[in-house]
């Protein structure tokens, strides 16, 4: 009965952390030996809310930060201000990319219907200054499916000045806000 009520606990959890299914738990570290064997991020094209065209690989020289999100997901919203408070404190160094992975079709109409209705409201509900996005498919693909194996959200990952992906979390526990702290300031300091 106790393992029954034990393993009941840790389901609750996973659920309240992450929104969808959780298949397996990550490290939050890619290794260094994927890092050297060439784990380039993948370059992806995105589309902000304002209608403006952007591409990963724009923003070399600095770290970025993509964060794949649900706007109907309490702890991708509960991460936000995480992110918005690197972005901030790293102003200029950083560049945070929020992407909506929120199921609206693939049709341009229904794309531009979701960004107006439902992405600009939550942006400025939240207070996000960031860039945000829907997350193309194909970059979420590469990130949630071939990296992790996982289509929970939210997925943030970091990704260092030279396009290589260096850390990702799952999920969101406020102690992550230290981590995603610590591995920007690390990869600040690299050459």
């Amino acid at each position: 009965m106790k393992r029954f009520l034990a393993l009941a606990v840790l389901c609750s959890l996973l659920s309240f952390f992450s929104c969808g299914e959780k298949k397996e738990t990550p490290s939050h570290k890619v290794t260094e030996k994927q890092k050297e064997n060439g784990y380039k991020a993948y370059d992806f094209t995105f589309t902000d809310i304002n209608g403006k065209k952007h591409k990963l690989s724009d923003f070399r020289g600095k770290v970025v930060i993509v964060q794949f999100f649900g706007t109907y997901c309490p702890p991708c919203k509960a991460e936000i201000p995480v992110l918005e408070s690197i972005y901030k404190k790293y102003a200029g160094k950083v560049v945070v990319i929020g992407l909506a992975v929120d199921d609206v079709g693939d049709t341009p109409e229904n794309q531009k219907l979701f960004v107006e209705k439902a992405l600009k409201p939550f942006v400025s509900e939240m207070g996000i200054t960031y860039l945000v996005g829907p997350a193309p498919e194909k970059a979420w693909e590469a990130y949630a499916y071939k990296v992790v194996g996982l289509d929970s959200i939210p997925q943030t990952y970091i990704i260092d000045k030279h396009g290589y992906l260096r850390y990702y979390e799952t999920g969101f526990m406020p102690s992550y806000a230290s981590l995603f702290d610590e591995a920007v300031r690390k990869l600040l300091q690299e050459k």
